[in-house]
């Protein structure tokens, strides 16, 4: 039997140094939230919803960058690599322009979204506190998510894991520093936590411009030239990052209406659901790291024009993932307490064990969709996988509707929700993978 081109071994080659980085990219709103827990719950709360108002933003221009290292994989695939270069540069106008975006509407229109989206006054001055100087961090996380792009693209890894750890390391000293008042500086509160994440995102984004001048690859990828802005580039990055990036902001946006509802429940049950966000989100990060790592497999084999190897390496990503997320997943099935103990006050720890469970086994869902509708959306599918992820939604609202509105449901019955959501999404993309005509259109 031929030898397949990514074998168990090359897969974790790509996606072990993008774990490594989410894991600690992840423990950054983790931390956040741990350092509050000194400060008080109203802080608590207010930083775990506006962290997430955060990230649904962010995540617009970071999924975007996903159509890019789709289209980077094929070109490194192709061997065309100075036509690298053009994608990274035109990408990096969309983003930068969206950045500017981005600030200019949380910069007037901030406090407004907080009325609308919260009830008690504390939170949401809470919030606005740290959000006002969040913002900033926008354009330093959009360049840093171009340069994740483009080295996951490669498959040139290990130097994100170097800055990740870096910027998560930073971030936990300057919280330490800034939060509370260390080393002459004042204690700034909630509002040290956001120029913490600005200053390490910063020094993430400085790693990673450097990395491109020691490993020499500026010029073998003719970055940074600007040469030429093409509409054409353009169209074809927004044409395969859509349904990424309106996956992850429905996704994201389910998250904000989740705890919107949650919080007119009250501060701990809000409180509750956001520790188990933290565990469920930072114990999923193999599975995005493996997502990640689809776009480069499954872009470089089309790449290559090795359409027959696609379905055999999909099993074998899906395989790590599921092994990834036992191993990862089985302590705290055992011992739920002593991570819970870790960033909730003693008096949640009980109240969030049911939860918690619920979002362990969801994560097994998580982990097959994810990596099966990554797969479509490499194939450049826009069209498809927007109707999958279309289809989803829909019936992902209608099923929250009957939850909220209609039955008297705990909080773990309300995280059920999660396994709805990737179920749906898993028969879908499977539904497509079977049943169209894929491969002939590759």
């Amino acid at each position: 039997m031929k030898a397949l081109s990514y074998s168990y071994k090359d897969i974790l080659k790509i996606a072990f140094p993008l774990m490594v980085s989410n894991f600690f990219f992840t423990l950054i709103a983790v931390t956040d939230i741990g350092f509050m827990r000194e400060i008080g719950v109203t802080e608590q709360a207010a930083i775990g919803y506006i962290s997430l108002l955060y990230l649904f933003f962010f995540m617009t221009g970071f999924s975007y960058t996903r159509g890019a290292q789709i289209l980077i994989a094929k070109k490194d695939g192709q061997k065309k690599h100075k036509a690298i270069g053009l994608i990274l540069d035109n990408m990096l106008v969309v983003l930068m322009g969206g950045a500017f975006l981005l600030w200019a509407i949380l910069a007037f229109f901030g406090r407004d979204l907080l009325e609308l989206a919260l009830q008690d006054q504390e939170v949401i001055q809470a919030s606005y506190e740290y959000l006002r100087i969040r913002k900033w961090g926008f354009f330093a996380s959009f360049l840093g998510s171009a340069l994740i792009a483009y080295y996951s693209g490669i498959g040139r890894t290990k130097i994100l894991a170097v800055a990740i750890v870096s910027m998560s390391l930073s971030n936990i000293f300057l919280n330490w520093v800034l939060i509370f008042g260390h080393f002459g500086f004042k204690a700034y509160g909630i509002q040290g936590a956001a120029y913490a994440s600005n200053l390490a995102e910063i020094l993430s984004t400085l790693i990673m411009l450097a990395g491109l001048v020691v490993l020499n690859l500026r010029h073998k990828n003719h970055l940074f030239y600007f040469g030429k802005i093409k509409k054409s580039v353009i169209m074809s990055i927004s044409s395969l990052s859509f349904p990424l990036v309106l996956q992850t902001l429905i996704g994201l946006a389910a998250w904000v209406v989740f705890f919107t509802l949650i919080e007119k429940l009250g501060k701990a049950e809000l409180a509750i659901s956001n520790n188990v966000k933290q565990i469920y989100t930072l114990l999923g990060i193999p599975t995005y790291a493996l997502a990640s790592s689809t776009n480069t497999v499954i872009g470089n084999l089309v790449g290559q024009g090795k359409i027959g190897e696609i379905i055999p390496t999909l099993k074998r990503i899906i395989l790590v993932s599921s092994i990834c997320i036992f191993i990862f997943t089985l302590p705290t099935f055992l011992f739920p307490r002593i991570f819970l103990d870790l960033i909730s006050e003693p008096g949640l720890v009980s109240s969030s064990i049911g939860p918690l469970f619920v979002a362990l086994v969801a994560l097994q869902l998580y982990g097959f969709s994810t990596i099966l509708f990554n797969c479509i959306a490499s194939f450049g599918a826009s069209i498809h996988s927007l109707v999958v992820e279309v289809l989803t939604i829909i019936l992902y609202l209608i099923y929250i509707y009957f939850l909220f509105y209609k039955m008297d449901i705990s909080i773990s019955i309300a995280w059920t929700t999660e396994w709805f959501y990737w179920g749906t999404l898993a028969i879908l993309s499977l539904s497509y993978l079977y049943f169209y005509n894929w491969r002939k259109k590759l």
